[in-house]
Protein backbone atom coordinates (compact mmCIF):
# COMPACT_ATOMS: atom_id res chain seq x y z
CA UNK A 1 0.00 0.00 0.00
CA UNK A 2 1.28 3.46 -0.94
CA UNK A 3 0.72 6.19 1.67
CA UNK A 4 1.34 9.88 0.90
CA UNK A 5 1.84 12.32 3.76
CA UNK A 6 0.99 15.80 2.47
CA UNK A 7 2.78 18.68 4.20
CA UNK A 8 4.02 21.55 2.01
CA UNK A 9 5.06 23.74 4.99
CA UNK A 10 8.32 22.59 6.65
CA UNK A 11 8.41 25.28 9.34
CA UNK A 12 7.28 25.43 12.97
CA UNK A 13 5.68 22.29 14.34
CA UNK A 14 4.63 20.90 10.94
CA UNK A 15 7.53 18.49 10.40
CA UNK A 16 7.23 17.40 14.03
CA UNK A 17 3.76 16.03 13.25
CA UNK A 18 5.09 14.45 10.06
CA UNK A 19 7.81 12.75 12.13
CA UNK A 20 5.19 11.23 14.44
CA UNK A 21 3.07 9.99 11.53
CA UNK A 22 6.08 8.37 9.81
CA UNK A 23 7.14 6.74 13.09
CA UNK A 24 3.60 5.43 13.63
CA UNK A 25 3.45 3.88 10.14
CA UNK A 26 7.04 2.57 10.02
CA UNK A 27 6.18 -0.92 11.41
CA UNK A 28 3.44 -1.42 8.78
CA UNK A 29 3.93 -2.90 5.28
CA UNK A 30 3.42 0.42 3.48
CA UNK A 31 5.48 2.63 1.15
CA UNK A 32 5.59 6.20 2.46
CA UNK A 33 6.04 9.35 0.36
CA UNK A 34 6.22 12.86 1.80
CA UNK A 35 4.72 15.43 -0.58
CA UNK A 36 6.29 18.74 0.39
CA UNK A 37 7.65 22.00 -0.99
CA UNK A 38 10.86 22.45 -3.02
CA UNK A 39 13.84 22.94 -0.73
CA UNK A 40 12.10 21.52 2.34
CA UNK A 41 15.13 19.34 3.13
CA UNK A 42 17.17 22.54 3.57
CA UNK A 43 14.76 23.97 6.16
CA UNK A 44 16.14 24.28 9.72
CA UNK A 45 13.52 21.83 11.04
CA UNK A 46 14.49 18.96 8.71
CA UNK A 47 17.80 17.80 10.29
CA UNK A 48 16.30 17.36 13.75
CA UNK A 49 12.80 16.16 12.89
CA UNK A 50 13.03 14.09 9.69
CA UNK A 51 16.66 13.37 8.76
CA UNK A 52 16.92 10.47 11.28
CA UNK A 53 13.93 8.82 9.53
CA UNK A 54 15.13 9.43 5.96
CA UNK A 55 15.39 5.70 5.16
CA UNK A 56 11.69 5.22 5.98
CA UNK A 57 10.18 7.54 3.34
CA UNK A 58 10.62 9.08 -0.11
CA UNK A 59 10.75 12.89 -0.33
CA UNK A 60 8.75 14.44 -3.20
CA UNK A 61 9.63 18.16 -3.20
CA UNK A 62 7.37 19.63 -5.86
CA UNK A 63 4.34 21.08 -4.06
CA UNK A 64 5.08 24.73 -3.18
CA UNK A 65 3.74 26.19 0.02
CA UNK A 66 0.87 28.61 -0.65
CA UNK A 67 1.23 32.32 0.16
CA UNK A 68 -0.02 32.60 3.77
CA UNK A 69 -0.90 36.32 3.62
CA UNK A 70 -4.52 35.72 2.59
CA UNK A 71 -6.41 33.02 4.50
CA UNK A 72 -8.85 32.10 1.74
CA UNK A 73 -6.22 32.06 -1.00
CA UNK A 74 -3.84 30.08 1.18
CA UNK A 75 -6.48 27.44 1.91
CA UNK A 76 -7.66 27.22 -1.72
CA UNK A 77 -4.13 26.86 -3.12
CA UNK A 78 -3.11 24.33 -0.46
CA UNK A 79 -6.17 22.26 -1.36
CA UNK A 80 -5.18 22.51 -5.04
CA UNK A 81 -1.69 21.21 -4.22
CA UNK A 82 -3.15 18.30 -2.26
CA UNK A 83 -5.41 17.39 -5.18
CA UNK A 84 -2.41 17.60 -7.54
CA UNK A 85 -0.36 15.33 -5.25
CA UNK A 86 -3.19 12.79 -5.33
CA UNK A 87 -3.23 12.91 -9.15
CA UNK A 88 0.57 12.77 -9.53
CA UNK A 89 1.43 10.13 -6.94
CA UNK A 90 -1.72 7.95 -7.12
CA UNK A 91 -1.61 6.83 -3.48
CA UNK A 92 -3.93 4.35 -1.80
CA UNK A 93 -4.09 6.55 1.29
CA UNK A 94 -3.34 10.24 1.96
CA UNK A 95 -2.59 11.67 5.40
CA UNK A 96 -2.64 15.47 5.82
CA UNK A 97 -1.54 16.14 9.41
CA UNK A 98 -2.03 19.95 9.22
CA UNK A 99 -5.03 20.81 7.07
CA UNK A 100 -6.90 23.67 8.74
CA UNK A 101 -8.76 25.69 6.11
CA UNK A 102 -7.48 23.53 3.25
CA UNK A 103 -9.91 20.74 4.11
CA UNK A 104 -12.94 22.99 3.60
CA UNK A 105 -11.52 24.26 0.30
CA UNK A 106 -10.88 20.66 -0.75
CA UNK A 107 -14.60 20.07 -0.30
CA UNK A 108 -15.32 23.12 -2.44
CA UNK A 109 -12.96 21.87 -5.16
CA UNK A 110 -14.64 18.47 -5.18
CA UNK A 111 -18.07 20.10 -5.48
CA UNK A 112 -16.67 22.03 -8.46
CA UNK A 113 -15.31 18.74 -9.94
CA UNK A 114 -11.73 20.05 -9.62
CA UNK A 115 -10.27 17.15 -7.62
CA UNK A 116 -11.27 13.89 -9.37
CA UNK A 117 -8.16 12.00 -8.19
CA UNK A 118 -9.38 12.13 -4.59
CA UNK A 119 -12.22 9.77 -5.49
CA UNK A 120 -9.61 7.04 -6.03
CA UNK A 121 -7.90 7.29 -2.63
CA UNK A 122 -8.74 7.49 1.07
CA UNK A 123 -8.11 10.74 2.91
CA UNK A 124 -7.14 11.03 6.58
CA UNK A 125 -6.48 14.51 8.00
CA UNK A 126 -6.03 16.55 11.14
CA UNK A 127 -7.30 20.03 12.00
CA UNK A 128 -6.32 22.14 14.99
CA UNK A 129 -9.63 23.97 15.20
CA UNK A 130 -12.90 25.04 13.62
CA UNK A 131 -13.54 28.78 13.84
CA UNK A 132 -17.28 28.44 14.46
CA UNK A 133 -16.68 26.51 17.71
CA UNK A 134 -14.89 29.46 19.28
CA UNK A 135 -17.24 32.22 18.09
CA UNK A 136 -18.80 34.31 20.86
CA UNK A 137 -22.54 33.61 21.14
CA UNK A 138 -23.33 36.75 23.15
CA UNK A 139 -25.89 38.18 20.71
CA UNK A 140 -28.44 36.97 18.17
CA UNK A 141 -26.30 38.13 15.24
CA UNK A 142 -23.25 36.29 16.56
CA UNK A 143 -25.29 33.14 17.17
CA UNK A 144 -26.62 33.38 13.61
CA UNK A 145 -23.08 33.81 12.27
CA UNK A 146 -21.94 30.79 14.25
CA UNK A 147 -24.86 28.72 12.90
CA UNK A 148 -24.10 29.74 9.30
CA UNK A 149 -20.37 29.01 9.61
CA UNK A 150 -21.11 25.63 11.19
CA UNK A 151 -23.51 24.64 8.39
CA UNK A 152 -21.05 25.72 5.68
CA UNK A 153 -18.13 23.97 7.41
CA UNK A 154 -20.05 20.70 7.80
CA UNK A 155 -21.24 20.79 4.17
CA UNK A 156 -17.74 21.37 2.81
CA UNK A 157 -16.18 18.66 4.96
CA UNK A 158 -18.96 16.32 3.91
CA UNK A 159 -18.00 16.92 0.27
CA UNK A 160 -14.41 15.71 0.76
CA UNK A 161 -13.39 12.06 0.53
CA UNK A 162 -12.44 12.28 4.20
CA UNK A 163 -12.78 9.01 6.09
CA UNK A 164 -10.93 9.91 9.31
CA UNK A 165 -10.63 13.36 10.87
CA UNK A 166 -8.18 13.80 13.75
CA UNK A 167 -8.63 16.69 16.17
CA UNK A 168 -6.62 17.50 19.30
CA UNK A 169 -9.10 19.80 21.04
CA UNK A 170 -11.82 18.22 23.26
CA UNK A 171 -13.90 21.41 22.91
CA UNK A 172 -14.23 20.66 19.21
CA UNK A 173 -15.29 17.07 19.84
CA UNK A 174 -17.93 18.19 22.32
CA UNK A 175 -19.34 20.60 19.72
CA UNK A 176 -19.09 18.07 16.88
CA UNK A 177 -21.03 15.44 18.84
CA UNK A 178 -23.79 17.88 19.71
CA UNK A 179 -24.04 19.93 16.52
CA UNK A 180 -22.46 18.02 13.60
CA UNK A 181 -22.97 14.32 14.41
CA UNK A 182 -22.22 13.24 10.83
CA UNK A 183 -18.72 14.74 11.17
CA UNK A 184 -18.31 13.42 14.72
CA UNK A 185 -18.86 9.87 13.43
CA UNK A 186 -15.62 10.15 11.40
CA UNK A 187 -13.67 12.08 14.04
CA UNK A 188 -10.98 10.80 16.40
CA UNK A 189 -9.88 12.87 19.40
CA UNK A 190 -6.12 12.31 19.15
CA UNK A 191 -3.14 13.27 21.33
CA UNK A 192 -0.96 16.31 20.73
CA UNK A 193 2.15 14.18 21.25
CA UNK A 194 4.80 15.00 23.83
CA UNK A 195 7.85 12.77 24.14
CA UNK A 196 8.77 11.13 27.43
CA UNK A 197 11.51 13.25 28.93
CA UNK A 198 14.27 12.11 31.31
CA UNK A 199 13.99 14.15 34.49
CA UNK A 200 16.07 17.32 34.32
CA UNK A 201 16.37 19.30 37.54
CA UNK A 202 15.80 23.03 37.61
CA UNK A 203 19.41 23.85 38.51
CA UNK A 204 20.86 21.55 35.83
CA UNK A 205 18.52 22.98 33.16
CA UNK A 206 19.59 26.52 34.02
CA UNK A 207 23.26 25.59 33.88
CA UNK A 208 22.83 24.00 30.45
CA UNK A 209 21.01 27.11 29.24
CA UNK A 210 23.68 29.41 30.66
CA UNK A 211 21.26 31.05 33.11
CA UNK A 212 22.00 31.93 36.72
CA UNK A 213 20.62 29.35 39.14
CA UNK A 214 19.37 31.87 41.72
CA UNK A 215 15.95 33.53 41.68
CA UNK A 216 12.64 32.54 40.15
CA UNK A 217 12.18 32.08 36.42
CA UNK A 218 9.13 32.45 34.18
CA UNK A 219 9.53 30.73 30.80
CA UNK A 220 7.66 31.48 27.59
CA UNK A 221 8.61 29.18 24.71
CA UNK A 222 7.65 28.82 21.04
CA UNK A 223 6.62 31.30 18.36
CA UNK A 224 6.43 34.56 20.28
CA UNK A 225 3.76 36.95 19.00
CA UNK A 226 0.74 38.98 20.09
CA UNK A 227 -1.67 36.20 19.08
CA UNK A 228 -0.14 34.11 21.85
CA UNK A 229 -0.26 37.02 24.29
CA UNK A 230 3.51 37.32 24.75
CA UNK A 231 3.15 41.11 24.95
CA UNK A 232 0.61 40.63 27.76
CA UNK A 233 3.07 38.46 29.69
CA UNK A 234 5.97 40.90 29.18
CA UNK A 235 3.88 43.87 30.38
CA UNK A 236 2.69 41.89 33.40
CA UNK A 237 6.31 41.12 34.26
CA UNK A 238 7.20 44.82 33.92
CA UNK A 239 4.37 45.86 36.26
CA UNK A 240 4.47 43.05 38.84
CA UNK A 241 7.12 44.54 41.19
CA UNK A 242 8.87 41.19 41.58
CA UNK A 243 12.20 40.52 43.28
CA UNK A 244 15.32 41.82 41.53
CA UNK A 245 16.53 38.27 40.79
CA UNK A 246 13.22 37.10 39.24
CA UNK A 247 13.57 36.75 35.46
CA UNK A 248 11.52 36.19 32.31
CA UNK A 249 12.95 33.80 29.69
CA UNK A 250 11.67 34.22 26.12
CA UNK A 251 12.76 31.38 23.81
CA UNK A 252 11.64 31.10 20.19
CA UNK A 253 11.22 33.13 17.02
CA UNK A 254 10.25 36.68 18.03
CA UNK A 255 7.73 38.36 15.76
CA UNK A 256 8.37 42.07 14.94
CA UNK A 257 5.87 43.36 17.50
CA UNK A 258 7.65 41.46 20.29
CA UNK A 259 11.09 42.66 19.17
CA UNK A 260 9.77 46.24 19.20
CA UNK A 261 8.43 45.83 22.74
CA UNK A 262 11.75 44.43 23.97
CA UNK A 263 13.70 47.24 22.27
CA UNK A 264 11.39 49.93 23.64
CA UNK A 265 9.17 49.58 26.69
CA UNK A 266 11.09 46.60 28.14
CA UNK A 267 14.61 47.64 27.08
CA UNK A 268 15.85 48.41 30.61
CA UNK A 269 15.01 44.91 31.88
CA UNK A 270 16.56 43.34 28.79
CA UNK A 271 19.78 45.28 29.39
CA UNK A 272 19.83 44.33 33.09
CA UNK A 273 19.37 40.64 32.25
CA UNK A 274 15.99 40.29 33.97
CA UNK A 275 14.38 39.60 30.59
CA UNK A 276 16.40 36.96 28.73
CA UNK A 277 15.65 36.89 25.01
CA UNK A 278 16.67 33.89 22.85
CA UNK A 279 15.33 34.75 19.39
CA UNK A 280 15.37 31.90 16.83
CA UNK A 281 14.41 28.30 16.11
CA UNK A 282 13.78 26.21 19.23
CA UNK A 283 15.31 22.72 19.18
CA UNK A 284 13.64 19.91 21.10
CA UNK A 285 16.44 20.07 23.69
CA UNK A 286 16.01 23.82 24.17
CA UNK A 287 12.27 23.32 24.58
CA UNK A 288 12.78 20.73 27.31
CA UNK A 289 15.43 22.74 29.15
CA UNK A 290 13.49 26.01 28.98
CA UNK A 291 10.50 24.41 30.68
CA UNK A 292 12.59 22.40 33.16
CA UNK A 293 14.42 25.59 34.20
CA UNK A 294 11.16 27.40 35.01
CA UNK A 295 9.26 27.99 38.20
CA UNK A 296 6.28 29.04 36.06
CA UNK A 297 5.44 28.62 32.35
CA UNK A 298 3.55 31.44 30.62
CA UNK A 299 0.69 30.47 28.28
CA UNK A 300 -1.25 33.76 28.29
CA UNK A 301 -2.66 33.26 24.79
CA UNK A 302 -4.86 36.05 23.47
CA UNK A 303 -6.23 34.67 20.19
CA UNK A 304 -5.00 31.08 20.21
CA UNK A 305 -7.98 29.16 21.59
CA UNK A 306 -7.11 25.60 20.58
CA UNK A 307 -4.63 23.01 21.85
CA UNK A 308 -1.25 24.29 23.05
CA UNK A 309 1.61 21.80 23.16
CA UNK A 310 3.62 24.04 25.53
CA UNK A 311 0.91 23.57 28.15
CA UNK A 312 1.11 19.79 27.71
CA UNK A 313 4.91 19.88 27.92
CA UNK A 314 4.76 21.91 31.14
CA UNK A 315 2.35 19.37 32.64
CA UNK A 316 4.65 16.51 31.56
CA UNK A 317 7.54 18.15 33.42
CA UNK A 318 5.46 19.02 36.48
CA UNK A 319 5.75 22.79 36.04
CA UNK A 320 2.78 25.06 36.86
CA UNK A 321 1.39 27.35 34.17
CA UNK A 322 -0.07 30.83 33.98
CA UNK A 323 -2.74 30.38 31.33
CA UNK A 324 -5.36 32.37 29.52
CA UNK A 325 -8.87 31.67 30.81
CA UNK A 326 -10.13 31.27 27.22
CA UNK A 327 -10.75 28.21 25.04
CA UNK A 328 -8.79 24.98 25.41
CA UNK A 329 -5.95 26.46 27.53
CA UNK A 330 -8.31 27.90 30.14
CA UNK A 331 -10.54 24.84 30.39
CA UNK A 332 -7.59 22.44 30.49
CA UNK A 333 -5.79 24.44 33.17
CA UNK A 334 -8.87 24.30 35.43
CA UNK A 335 -9.90 20.71 34.63
CA UNK A 336 -6.48 19.23 35.48
CA UNK A 337 -5.27 21.75 38.11
CA UNK A 338 -2.27 22.73 36.01
CA UNK A 339 -1.82 26.20 37.53
CA UNK A 340 -3.58 29.57 37.27
CA UNK A 341 -6.01 30.74 34.57
CA UNK A 342 -6.15 34.54 34.31
CA UNK A 343 -8.35 37.02 32.46
CA UNK A 344 -6.09 38.04 29.59
CA UNK A 345 -8.47 40.84 28.58
CA UNK A 346 -7.58 42.63 31.85
CA UNK A 347 -3.88 43.54 32.09
CA UNK A 348 -4.14 44.28 35.83
CA UNK A 349 -5.62 40.81 36.39
CA UNK A 350 -2.73 39.20 34.48
CA UNK A 351 -0.19 41.17 36.53
CA UNK A 352 -1.83 40.17 39.81
CA UNK A 353 -2.18 36.55 38.69
CA UNK A 354 1.49 36.43 37.66
CA UNK A 355 2.55 37.58 41.11
CA UNK A 356 0.27 35.09 42.88
CA UNK A 357 1.16 32.17 40.57
CA UNK A 358 4.87 32.77 41.07
CA UNK A 359 4.42 32.78 44.86
CA UNK A 360 2.32 29.59 44.69
CA UNK A 361 4.85 27.81 42.44
CA UNK A 362 7.00 26.92 45.45
CA UNK A 363 4.26 24.62 46.81
CA UNK A 364 2.99 23.35 43.45
CA UNK A 365 2.41 19.59 43.26
CA UNK A 366 0.83 18.04 40.14
CA UNK A 367 -2.74 16.85 40.72
CA UNK A 368 -3.43 13.11 40.07
CA UNK A 369 -5.78 14.16 37.24
CA UNK A 370 -2.77 15.58 35.38
CA UNK A 371 -1.14 12.14 35.18
CA UNK A 372 -3.82 10.73 32.88
CA UNK A 373 -3.80 13.96 30.86
CA UNK A 374 -0.05 13.57 30.26
CA UNK A 375 -0.30 9.83 29.52
CA UNK A 376 -3.01 10.45 26.91
CA UNK A 377 -0.65 12.83 25.10
CA UNK A 378 2.25 10.36 25.06
CA UNK A 379 4.11 9.49 21.86
CA UNK A 380 2.99 5.86 22.16
CA UNK A 381 -0.68 6.84 22.29
CA UNK A 382 -0.29 9.24 19.37
CA UNK A 383 1.32 6.51 17.26
CA UNK A 384 -1.52 4.12 18.11
CA UNK A 385 -4.08 6.71 16.96
CA UNK A 386 -2.31 7.53 13.68
CA UNK A 387 -1.80 3.87 12.76
CA UNK A 388 -5.29 2.69 13.71
CA UNK A 389 -7.09 3.36 10.41
CA UNK A 390 -4.33 1.86 8.24
CA UNK A 391 -4.12 -1.19 10.50
CA UNK A 392 -7.84 -1.75 9.88
CA UNK A 393 -7.38 -1.36 6.12
CA UNK A 394 -4.45 -3.82 6.19
CA UNK A 395 -6.29 -6.18 8.57
CA UNK A 396 -3.44 -5.98 11.10
CA UNK A 397 -4.48 -6.08 14.77
CA UNK A 398 -3.68 -3.11 17.00
CA UNK A 399 -1.27 -4.34 19.74
CA UNK A 400 -2.54 -1.84 22.34
CA UNK A 401 -5.76 0.11 21.71
CA UNK A 402 -5.34 3.90 21.98
CA UNK A 403 -6.24 5.55 25.28
CA UNK A 404 -9.41 7.61 24.99
CA UNK A 405 -10.31 11.08 26.23
CA UNK A 406 -13.23 9.59 28.18
CA UNK A 407 -10.63 7.60 30.14
CA UNK A 408 -8.78 10.84 30.91
CA UNK A 409 -11.95 12.56 32.13
CA UNK A 410 -12.62 9.84 34.72
CA UNK A 411 -10.16 11.56 37.09
CA UNK A 412 -10.60 15.17 35.90
CA UNK A 413 -11.92 17.93 38.16
CA UNK A 414 -15.42 19.35 37.62
CA UNK A 415 -15.39 22.78 36.01
CA UNK A 416 -16.64 25.68 38.15
CA UNK A 417 -20.16 26.45 36.96
CA UNK A 418 -20.55 23.08 35.23
CA UNK A 419 -19.85 21.97 31.68
CA UNK A 420 -20.03 24.74 29.05
CA UNK A 421 -22.54 24.45 26.20
CA UNK A 422 -21.30 23.03 22.85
Amino acid sequence: MHVVIFEPCPRGHRFTYVKHVISALAPLPVRISLATSPGAAQCETYPEQLAPLASRFEMVERYPEADPTGKLGFAWNTAASLARAAADLRPDHIIAPSSDGALEMLGARRLALLAPALARTELEAMVMGASWVYLDRGSMSRSARRWAKRRAWAALLGATSLKTLHIIDPLLMRSFRALTPSIAARTVLSPDPVEAIPHVGKAEARRRLGIEESGRLISCVGRLDERKGVDILIRAFLAASLSSDDRLLLVGTHMPEIRSLLEGEAADLVRSGRIISRDGYVSDEQMVLSIAAADLVGVTYRRHLGSASILIRAAAQGRPILSSDLGWPGETCRRFALGTACTVRDQDNVTRSLREALEASVQFTPHPAAKRFVKFHSIENAHACWAERLRRRLDIPTPVPPLTWDWVLETALPLPGGEPPP
